[in-house]
């Protein structure tokens, strides 16, 4: 049977009537702590000081720091699994244990000694400093090309067959070739799962315009059912892609309901018909939310803080550069016609711009996971410039450089995101496997509807 292993945990708490000051001196002298490390352990956070430790280092370690002050407790750890759980049963100190600590406290507050022979090479090695981790993308156009027309030759010989294949292959190339931390990202998607998925939704459309084309009346009736049936695909769609993407083992999740996508993807869009698009942002902004607060890593979900007046901010700001835009317009028309189509599509870039920088900005500078947070600082003028850079190569070499242009655009985003990490990401914990149909998915593939992050 495999030895027990314990993780050392400070509860967030002192013990009763204990100075901090103290604390702090005494875990200075006892441990090789700096004073950022000791105020960072002090946080008032529960903080796992030392993982996977056999019971005899993990008793001796948390004597130590009950002496110094600190509430500890002693989790075993599950056999199986390496990942700290809450849930694991605390293990306390006998009574004989426990007159053992009271004695070595009162010998070494009588003595002025410290601890030194309760500390071990690298004890409290993981605790966790706040850093920034920097996403990164290793992606090479190349190589991207070289799936991206193998891709196209297969999907046009097996007459789309191997579409599904081909969204497998290019999605785990991307997914790999983004990292966090030394990790990379995974998709773990079944291709014969995206490929029954697609031919439903083929099927479904078939019969609609076979219908429709004996009796077009008919095309009604179907609409009706796509849009009764919209929220269903929404919320399928992202259950899908979150429960097929993982990272370090653990896999990302979705648990919106169809009821509360029918209220920010139905209900808000007809009512904002009617306002004459004044509250858009609102709806922008709920859906945003919608998707943030619903999704999870492991066990734990994501939170959305920003509010809906930054959404008014956001959209308001773009109203100078389209009213700057339209008197150049008209301007250069007046002056010499033939530009103004040119400035029309100069407009047209930096409005796609402006509306790419500063929403990713904003949707990821207010999710955060637990204690730790995203920070987004994609730049206008630069990605204007990849916009437009990407767009005249992929013109002039009638597509070619697609490739190249999805693997830019990667690397711009992914190299100015960073995750603020004010704990151990790897404390996360795996939630439950369940199992999610593909169909959802291929229905928002089918009409290409970005409705992700």
């Amino acid at each position: 049977m495999p030895e027990a292993r314990y993780n050392v945990v400070y509860r967030g708490n002192l013990m009763p009537g204990v100075d901090v000051s103290a604390v702090k001196s005494k875990l200075m002298a006892t441990f090789p702590l700096s004073e950022k490390q000791v105020e960072t352990i002090l946080k008032g956070k529960r903080v796992v000081l030392k993982k996977n430790a056999d019971e005899a280092t993990a008793k001796r370690l948390g004597a130590a720091l009950k002496r110094a002050g600190m509430d500890i407790v002693l989790t075993r750890r599950p056999v199986a699994s390496a990942a700290y759980s809450p849930a694991s049963s605390p293990v306390e100190w006998s009574e004989k244990e426990k007159a053992e600590q009271d004695s070595g406290k009162a010998k070494q507050e009588g003595t002025g000694g410290s601890a030194q022979a309760d500390t071990l090479p690298g004890e409290l090695g993981s605790v966790w400093t706040p850093s920034e981790i920097p996403f990164e993308f290793n992606g090479v156009g190349r190589q991207y090309f070289k799936i991206w027309i193998v891709n196209i030759l297969l999907s046009i010989v097996t007459l789309g067959i191997y579409s599904a294949w081909a969204k497998v292959r290019r999605k785990q190339y991307l997914y790999g070739n983004t990292r966090l931390r030394g990790a990379a990202f995974e998709y773990l998607a079944d291709p014969l799962k995206i490929l029954k998925g697609r031919l439903i939704v083929i099927g479904f459309f078939l019969l609609s315009y076979a219908a429709t084309y004996v009796l077009p009346a008919t095309q009604i009736v179907f609409t009706l059912i796509f849009i009764v049936a919209l929220p269903w695909v929404i919320v399928r769609t992202l259950m899908f892609n979150a429960r097929n993407s993982a990272i370090r083992n653990i896999r990302f999740g979705f648990k919106g309901r169809v009821k509360d996508a029918a209220l920010v993807y139905l209900w808000w869009p007809f009512v904002a018909i009617f306002t004459l698009g004044i509250i858009f942002p609102y709806v922008y902004y709920r859906q945003k939310k919608f998707i943030v607060e619903n999704s999870t890593y492991g066990t734990t979900r994501f939170v959305f803080t920003a509010t809906s007046r930054e959404y008014y901010r956001l959209f308001m700001g773009a109203i100078i550069p389209i009213l700057v835009g339209i008197l150049a317009i008209v301007a250069v028309g007046y002056l010499f016609a033939p530009l103004s189509g040119v400035v029309m599509v100069g407009l047209y870039l930096y409005l796609f711009a402006f509306y790419a920088v500063k929403t990713t900005n904003l949707l990821y500078n207010a999710s955060s996971i637990a204690h730790n947070r995203f920070r987004a600082d994609l730049k206008i003028v630069p990605y204007l410039m990849l916009v437009l850079t990407n767009s005249l190569a992929t013109a002039l070499t009638l597509g070619i450089f697609s490739p190249w242009a999805v693997i830019r655009t990667l690397r711009y985003r992914l190299g100015h995101l960073t995750l603020l990490a004010d704990e151990d990401p790897e404390r996360f914990v795996a939630g439950q496997e369940e199992h999610v149909s593909a169909l959802g998915e291929e229905v928002g593939d089918f009409f290409d509807m970005d409705i992700g992050l």
